[in-house]
């Protein structure tokens, strides 16, 4: 083969490496980022042969600026950065929430309906709560959401600053997340245990404070900071059941080789769940306990909700939900 029929041969390569570099390096790369590894390595070696038949030195060094170029895309995709976290978070989350929509209403109602459940039976029988709270939660719901209490009041008095609160918040919402996440690997059984026992507990509180409390105190504090915390660990066990799965039913898959692909797949899951219940602390830290008229939390709240919504439907819609 003449050096030119090589280089008419391995044009298509180059030339098809070219243009999904150049989509690559767009500011919204696309699929070309999956396509760019297997068309660098099929160019890499057009390059040695090149330089073992001592091709034209234009040829040479054209395909070499070319795998350079290539390295440099490819090393900035898969190091990440600012980018691929923000995109993780953008697209790649709500993707991932749509794509285990039936799993996630599916533990929606695990959560949910329980602690409507128990809120609505504790206040004929008020005991069902106290074997669940016991009595230091009791005194501490007692004096958040009594009568004459303000939640704002015991903030203050038990962490003295909304960013200290901030921090507790921050610490308990996440590793409850990641607790629930955690107890997947046991076929899915702990995260439905951690996630159904948050549930009772947090209907136990609610059905407590109807029986001796303010619930509108309550309401006005949880309205807002509730719709990205319950949200999160709702998609917490979401991303533990997926694991779980994979535990029981690996398929034609070693049960290691499916709990890792398992692990990739519930991977955006995780982080979407830990990013919500963060911004539900800075939210239970700062927001929720001011003190403003009822009517401006609950209005708040509502927009939480409809804004925790409107993101999971839509973002990231303009990539297709399959890719």
């Amino acid at each position: 083969m003449t050096p030119a029929q090589f280089e008419k041969q391995i044009e298509p390569r180059w030339q098809k490496l070219e243009a999904l570099l150049k989509e690559a390096e767009q500011s919204h790369p696309t699929a070309a980022v999956e396509e760019l590894p297997a068309t660098f390595r099929q160019v890499c070696h057009d390059l040695s042969v090149a330089q073992h038949r001592m091709s034209p030195q234009r040829l040479t060094q054209h395909l070499n600026a070319l795998a350079i170029r290539s390295y440099r895309v490819l090393e900035r995709h898969s190091s990440g950065g600012w980018d691929a976290l923000a995109r993780l978070l953008v697209v790649e989350f709500p993707q991932a929430v749509r794509a285990e929509w039936k799993l996630f209403w599916w533990c929606t109602a695990l959560f949910y309906l329980p602690a409507v459940l128990i809120a609505v039976v504790t206040p004929s029988h008020p005991e069902w709560a106290m074997s669940f709270l016991g009595p230091d939660a009791m005194v501490q719901i007692e004096s958040m959401y009594g009568e004459a209490s303000k939640p704002s009041d015991f903030v203050r008095e038990s962490f003295g600053s909304g960013f200290a609160a901030f921090c507790h918040y921050i610490w308990n919402n996440v590793s409850i997340g990641f607790k629930i996440f955690a107890g997947g690997i046991l076929g899915g059984v702990g995260a439905l245990f951690v996630l159904l026992f948050n549930s009772l507990h947090f209907g136990a509180a609610a059905g407590y404070v109807h029986y001796s409390g303010n619930p509108l105190t309550l309401y006005a504090w949880v309205v807002a900071h509730g719709a990205p915390e319950m949200t999160g660990a709702v998609i917490s066990a979401m991303a533990g059941m997926r694991v779980g799965w994979s535990v029981l039913r690996p398929g034609r898959m070693e049960r290691r080789t499916a709990l890792v692909l398992a692990g990739r797949k519930a991977l955006p899951l995780l982080v979407g769940a830990a990013v919500m219940t963060s911004i539900a602390a800075v939210i239970e830290g700062f927001w929720s306990p001011m003190d403003l008229p009822l009517v401006i939390k609950f209005t708040a709240g509502g927009m939480c909700w409809l804004l925790v919504a409107a993101f999971l439907l839509l973002s990231g819609r303009r990539q297709t939900d399959a890719a």
